[in-house]
């Protein structure tokens, strides 16, 4: 099945307003949100890997922590939304999250086209 980079772009969007909306509800350890945020993981890797060309990722300076960094995964065009918004990432993946997806040459190859 395929999926145009649009799509993928706003089920990540939505996944993530919902893992949000999950960890207040139920807390950020239930089964819910953490399937969430799996499954929003999940689509950032297939963006990532599909659609190479037009995304890179960048280390989140402002927003990382001591505990969790923070990739950006960056559009290099912006994407419009069903509701109207004009997205220029497709949310936030952490570090740790990534490098249990994609392999460490994918990370720094993405990165490095950022810069």
């Amino acid at each position: 099945m395929y999926y145009s980079f649009e799509s993928i772009v706003e089920r990540i969007v939505t996944l993530n307003k919902a893992w949000k909306i999950a960890q207040e509800d139920f807390g950020a350890e239930s089964m819910l949100a953490k399937s969430l945020r799996d499954q929003k993981s999940s689509w950032q890797a297939t963006l990532l890997r599909e659609f190479s060309e037009k995304v890179s990722i960048k280390v989140d300076t402002e927003n990382s922590t001591a505990v969790d960094v923070l990739l950006s995964v960056r559009l290099k065009h912006p994407v419009h939304l069903s509701d109207g918004t004009v997205k220029n990432d497709a949310e936030h993946l952490p570090l740790r999250i990534a490098k249990d997806i994609l392999h460490e040459h994918e990370i720094q190859s993405l990165i490095a086209k950022h810069t």
